[in-house]
């Protein structure tokens, strides 16, 4: 700091001031990333929830009137969509018992993978077409696990060697 003004005010030099907008440049900066990092994180945790919660659903509903229900994607519009119903047939967001699982936005992408007879609930002794269903978005990917005995689980992959931090979800 300067302290030759004549009437012994103090003052800051310029080159103080674009030192101190640089530093608040890169701590923003890096609150940003951090910030959009943690908001994919979260937001992929509460979506593999809520799927996790709509399978459940459905296997409820499939135990309860004692139907076949089987999942299948969809889209509707830019977004996908997981659908259960008593066929596997068409590709829009629509449902013949109406449970329908739609994503919060398009940054998701969703696989299924599924046994020979299909990945569903099947209402006889509360069993199910074995497979998984893999949500993924610039966070990492979730894994939810249907066993033939109609457990679900829900587990975080390893993408490249590297296990993303997503809490409250278990590795596979």
């Amino acid at each position: 700091m300067k302290s030759n003004l004549s009437d012994g005010q103090r003052g800051m030099t310029i080159m103080e001031i674009l030192f101190v907008i640089a530093i608040m440049a890169i701590l923003s900066t890096s609150g940003i990333n951090s910030w959009q990092g943690y908001r994919q994180r979260i937001l992929l945790e509460q979506t593999s929830a809520g799927l996790l919660a709509f399978l459940s659903r459905t296997q409820s509903a499939a135990n309860w009137h004692n139907q076949t229900y089987l999942l299948t994607l969809g889209r509707q519009g830019n977004r996908y969509c997981l659908r259960a119903g008593q066929s596997a047939s068409g590709s829009e967001c629509a449902s013949d018992i109406g449970l329908i699982f739609l994503l919060p936005n398009n940054s998701f992408e969703i696989a299924l993978n599924q046994s020979e007879i299909g990945l569903g609930f099947y209402g006889l002794r509360n069993t199910a077409g074995a497979g998984h269903i893999v949500l993924s978005n610039a966070a990492g990917r979730v894994r939810l696990v249907l066993s033939a005995k109609g457990r679900l689980r829900r587990c975080s992959e390893s993408i490249d060697g590297h296990q993303p931090y997503l809490p409250g979800i278990v590795p596979c």
